[in-house]
């Protein structure tokens, strides 16, 4: 049941992005014109940028993460947890 409203929320097929280092290699943020700029990596693992991110544009989709997670949505960096 619980799973049913992580889905809902666009939260993708898994709910466990693994942030290993094969993984980070394919991780788009760092060029994402939205990039928060924190050192950070793989928002979609680890969670919204601890620094406020301005939306100048999404690179997400476009990520080897997002797709081999299939995952939903985007900005997550910016995607508030709740």
């Amino acid at each position: 049941m619980e799973a049913n409203s992580d889905l809902k929320k666009g939260m993708g097929k898994y709910f466990g992005v693994c942030p290993s280092y094969h993984h980070s290699k394919g991780c788009r943020c760092s060029n994402c014109p939205s990039y928060p700029g924190d050192d950070r990596y793989m928002y979609c693992a680890r969670g919204v940028a601890e620094s406020p991110a301005e939306d100048k544009g999404c690179l997400c989709r476009d990520c080897y993460v997002y797709h081999q997670f299939a995952l939903e949505g985007d900005k997550f960096c910016m995607r508030n947890p709740e």
